[in-house]
């Protein structure tokens, strides 16, 4: 169950253990409730070292009890049980029958007897701790940084469009999140310690624009993160900025900010959602064809089975996409809008960490860049109420190595459109839909930060569909300048437009087409 590694999946396999008589309904109830909180991520296929419920369900109630009592096999989680509660969760094991694997529709209910993990008044796992399969055996090599990039003109080659003129418009940038344009051409970017930078004609302005929140910065996936439009920008002037808010003291939670652009600065700002999460990290904003405002919030990536299985706890934001009014009410056709137990902005769950949320405009459906921990990278299409997987399924490995899921796949939960094995570490992304390449309508770009946890690797990845927007092929451009890409954006020119994420020796970079070769 929770916490069970090495060999003592094994050592209990060897018990052979015999079936339960029959015990009560309420007993089988509470127990389904406690196992899907400590027991499922490892039981249904989060640890390859533990065995499957399936064969749970062959052992003597005497001997889980027992495995989940002091000094037993299980002593570690089943220690945060009372004796009737290790008895439920022994009759549901051995006593329910066993349906199909699903997505389960209970929310997880967080244990907040383990004070290492809990903080008070906070109302999730605030403390980060460490778990082993969160760190590899193998020592790490030192850091190998970037070449630092000057402003100029570049050429570069790729497949279709052969001739590509790279322009570095600005340097000096410090670990930029973002960038969003204004009507008029000009470039906003984020910056995560918090400013916001405005591009004009090509010439970055050394200050910061003012009228932005306080920033709580935490973390490489926390802080400043994404700026977005209203759709009647031009008549209202709104703009909305997902952000990390201090709270608790020297925690943050995932905040929505909404202000009025006057042509030089924010003004009349104010929160119009605050989450109550803490330890969820990077955040995405679109407004949808429907006039919506989705967001994404991801989950602790790494840690104790507490904190990354939040992504499939219902009353939590971590590890969801929400759907909100451009107010920041919900809207009342949410999919678990009036579900109990489900927290009524939630439009999808069972995510790790979405880094880029683009609208497809052929077919009007919002897809996600997701991070794996090693390998496991997602592209997902989202689809109303549908639960991703993470941490229950997943292509990828712990950064110990070992497996996250042994099958990557379980009835009820969605498999990704695009899965990236090794890492591509997939920042923003766009589809194309300009007419400078014509070679390259329809394509989606994504950032890519680095191939395999290895430096120096990051890179634009544009792929190729067919009518039926699967995968027919992709190519890696900017590989030869050896930077981390954060974000992509076509600019109102037909230009792709790229900052890079090298902490201040960060850029902005224009792709546009190079002259033609005599």
């Amino acid at each position: 169950m929770l916490g069970w590694r090495s060999s003592k999946a094994a050592v209990c396999l060897l018990l052979g253990w015999a079936a339960l008589a029959p015990s009560g309904a309420s007993a089988q109830q509470s127990g389904q409730r406690l196992y899907e909180q400590i027991c499922a991520a490892c039981h249904e296929g989060g640890d390859e070292t533990a065995p499957e419920r399936k064969e749970l369900a062959a052992l003597a109630p005497e001997r889980i009890i027992r495995a989940l009592s002091p000094g037993g096999l299980m002593a570690g989680p089943g220690g945060r049980l009372a004796a009737g509660e290790r008895e439920a969760v022994a009759a549901f094991l051995t006593r329910a029958p066993q349906p199909a694997a699903t997505a389960s529709r209970e929310p997880l209910r967080n244990d907040r007897s383990n004070p290492d993990l809990y903080v008070d008044g906070i109302p999730y796992p605030a403390r980060r701790i460490a778990d082993p399969r969160d760190s590899a055996a193998a020592r790490r090599a030192p850091a190998w940084p970037a070449p630092p990039l000057e402003k100029g003109v570049y050429k570069a080659e790729s497949w279709e469009e052969r001739n590509l003129q790279i322009t570095v418009m600005a340097t000096g940038l410090s670990s930029p999140r973002a960038i969003e344009f204004l009507p008029g051409g000009e470039m906003l970017i984020t910056e995560r310690a918090g400013a916001l930078r405005i591009l004009r004609n090509g010439v970055l302005d050394p200050e910061p624009v003012r009228g932005t929140p306080t920033v709580a910065v935490l973390g490489t996936a926390t802080g400043f993160m994404d700026i977005e439009l209203h759709p009647r920008f031009s008549e209202n002037g709104l703009i909305y900025l997902s952000y990390h808010k201090p709270a608790f003291g020297k925690f943050g939670v995932n905040a929505i900010f909404r202000g009025r652009w006057n042509g030089r600065e924010i003004v009349d700002g104010k929160d119009i959602f605050l989450s109550d999460d803490v330890d969820a990290l990077y955040s995405r904003l679109h407004f949808g064809p429907d006039g919506k405002l989705y967001a994404t919030i991801g989950c602790p990536g790494v840690g104790t089975d507490e904190s990354i299985s939040r992504a499939q706890d219902t009353a939590d934001y971590a590890g969801k996409t929400l759907r909100l009014n451009d107010d920041g009410t919900t809207p009342s056709d949410n999919p678990f809008a009036g579900v109990k137990g489900y927290n009524p902005e939630i439009y999808t769950l069972g995510h790790r960490v979405n880094l880029g949320l683009a609208l497809n405009p052929w077919t009007q459906e919002f897809w996600v860049s997701e991070h794996g921990p090693q390998g496991g990278d997602e592209i997902n299409i989202l689809r109303p109420g549908l639960n991703y997987g993470w941490p229950i399924i997943s292509d990828g490995r712990y950064y110990s190595g070992r497996k996250v899921s042994e099958i990557p796949y379980r009835d009820g939960l969605t498999r990704p459109h695009i899965s990236y094995v090794p890492s591509i570490a997939p920042g923003g992304m766009v589809f194309y839909t300009g007419d400078r390449f014509p070679a390259w309508k329809g394509n989606l770009f994504v950032g890519s930060m680095r191939m395999s946890n290895a430096p120096r690797t990051g890179h634009l990845e544009r792929i190729v569909f067919n009518d039926k927007w699967e995968v027919v092929r992709s190519e890696m451009l900017l590989v030869d300048f050896h930077q981390r890409i954060r974000d992509v954006e076509q600019g109102p020119d037909g230009a792709l437009y790229v900052i890079t994420d090298e902490g201040t020796s960060s850029v902005v970079m224009k792709i546009e087409p190079g002259a033609a070769s005599g």
